[in-house]
């Protein structure tokens, strides 16, 4: 009877997608641990004497009750004898922290638990002990996955990583990282770890900055938004294969899919093509992930297409619903017909749909990218609706369409100023070879393709990256001539690329969105051990604080509040 009371428990570590079917490998070496509970399962432990750390998954009465720790459950009973030692069981709040020690048996067959992985066995305690014991009342539901909220569960997220489906996702990003790691070391690349205080760079996303008393104040260091510069830096140093698993900060808190600091796999090689690099990547992704990957290498198209296909640089090519083109008017075309579709088109400027061919229709206005791009949200929009109401599987689940984008223009008009231009990606990226003669001419600008590549999986940016400037006259042209761009905050790289520098390219892979699609997670938050909110927020430390006007005096600076 007690076995189907604690199958609810046992159900998440069995269900578990990238679980073994027989327990895991733990070790106890560094630790005054005897066994855990995976180790229970040799069979030469039983009828010998076991001993287990961890917390009272369950308790019934006062003889029963359930132990866990992060290899997996065991039921252990306190017999009659042990009359002091149920009474301290009866007490414990459940998720307190015990130890057992007991007789490992074999469970009569009529008490088996088929939906626990060691069901068919139970500890005979001799020994009980209370380490140390839990408030009665859990802020947060261990036992089901929706029963608490997020925001409570991002302020007690050292008690949710006790849920079996945390434990899983942060040990199979170790898993991952560990992967990747050993795929690049076999291949000659170089561990090498970059600074995170840097100087500002012009041109990119919106950096961190950090006080310095150094030189009687007024002196900023920047967190670095990824290490772009020190592993061009590097490649001039001769080391000529650099991987990192980096931490990036960027200030983009208001963005729901971002996070202030995030991680990324990054990667730098010198005397190196495009086509290197895809295959590496490919390759890099078929040793590391869990699913096999079968359309290697992967389907390419250049943004010109993703565009006029998808209306969209990174676009989810599981299923179909392509933009049509005539001359004056755009189309996307339903599989079946559509039922009260007014509140579908509710807030869809010039769009229309004609029931008797299926259509959704758009006229072509004098700015292309904008209609194509509009065209592009109805079509993921119709995807949804699709789905939802008419129960047509558009996108499987684990089907991986990596895709790589290619041929983004290297310059893009500036949205404020037509006439002036800022990177597309970003400013270290080299054209094309055939457009190289066209720098030095103003009205060809818009028209050049840059040496740029994004890596997209089932309509995410999951990496990007490019072929870089080598070449220290021409970088310091497209910095100062096309970008306008104070190029005294790059004079270090600018002079390292007189002294020899070598043709070099490379990537960086988003590690968190990586890991978030492919256990099919909510949000990039689910995959990362300590995350912020949106808005930047760490719920458990209350960060950011202020902190007094003494601690700002040693950096000679005062805070002016707006109102």
């Amino acid at each position: 009877m007690f076995s189907n009371l604690i199958k609810h428990f046992s159900s998440t570590i069995r269900n578990c997608r990238f679980a073994s079917s027989s327990l895991p490998k733990y070790s106890t070496n560094f630790s005054y641990r005897q066994h855990l509970v995976s180790d229970l399962s040799h069979s030469n432990l039983i009828d010998t004497s076991v001993s287990l750390h961890g917390w009272l998954q369950y308790r019934r009465m006062n003889s029963f009750g359930v132990l866990r720790d992060h290899s997996g459950l065991i039921q252990f009973i306190l017999p009659s004898s042990l009359k002091q030692e149920r009474q301290i069981l009866k007490q414990t709040p459940v998720e307190s922290c015990v130890h057992i020690q007991g007789i490992l048996k074999k469970r009569p067959e009529k008490d088996m638990n088929t939906d626990m992985t060691l069901g068919h066995l139970e500890i005979h305690v001799t020994d009980f002990k209370v380490i140390n014991t839990c408030l009665p009342t859990l802020p947060v539901d261990l036992s089901k996955f929706h029963e608490s909220d997020e925001i409570t569960r991002l302020t007690y997220r050292y008690l949710d990583f006790r849920r079996d489906i945390m434990q899983e996702r942060i040990r199979f990003r170790s898993e991952f990282t560990s992967k990747v790691r050993e795929f690049l070391l076999k291949h000659s690349f170089v561990d090498i770890e970059t600074p995170s205080l840097f100087r500002r760079t012009p041109g990119g996303a919106r950096e961190f900055l950090v006080p310095t008393h150094i030189q009687g104040g007024g002196l900023f260091y920047a967190l670095t938004q990824s290490p772009q510069q020190f592993k061009q830096l590097l490649m001039m140093g001769g080391f000529d294969r650099y991987f990192q698993i980096a931490k990036c900060f960027r200030d983009e808190t208001g963005r729901h899919d971002r996070q202030p600091e995030f991680t990324q796999i990054d990667l730098e090689l010198s005397f190196v093509s495009r086509e290197n690099i895809f295959s590496l990547i490919e390759q890099l992704l078929t040793a590391c992930w869990p699913d096999s990957l079968d359309n290697i290498p992967f389907p390419r198209l250049t943004f010109t297409e993703c565009m006029s296909r998808y209306g969209t640089d990174k676009p989810d090519t599981r299923f179909a619903l392509e933009i049509e083109h005539t001359s004056d008017k755009l189309y996307i075309t339903s599989p079946v017909s559509l039922k009260n579709i007014k509140n579908f088109l509710a807030d869809t400027n010039n769009i229309d749909y004609d029931d008797n061919t299926r259509k959704f229709s758009m006229n072509k206005t004098n700015d292309e990218n904008e209609d194509l791009i509009q065209m592009g949200k109805l079509r993921l929009k119709l995807a949804d609706l699709l789905e939802k109401e008419y129960k047509i599987e558009l996108r499987k689940k684990r089907q991986w369409n990596f895709l790589w984008v290619t041929d983004f223009p290297l310059f893009t008009p500036m949205t404020d100023d037509k006439t002036k231009f800022e990177s597309t990606h970003h400013p270290f990226t080299a054209p094309i070879d055939e457009h190289l003669s066209l720098i030095s001419s103003e009205k060809h600008w818009s028209t050049i393709i840059g040496q740029h590549y994004d890596l997209v999986l089932n309509g995410y940016e999951v990496g990007g990256g490019s072929i870089r400037i080598y070449d220290s006259y021409l970088q310091r042209f497209i910095l100062n001539d096309i970008l306008h761009l104070p190029i005294e905050h790059l004079e270090h790289l600018l002079k390292a690329l007189e002294y020899g520098a070598p043709p070099h390219g490379g990537i960086a892979l988003g590690l968190d969105r990586l890991l978030a699609l492919v256990l099919e997670t909510e949000h990039i938050r689910d995959v990362i051990p300590f995350p912020k909110t949106s808005i930047g927020r760490d719920l458990m430390a209350h960060a950011p604080s202020q902190v007094e006007q003494s601690e700002l005096d040693y950096y000679f600076l005062k805070i002016d509040k707006k109102n």
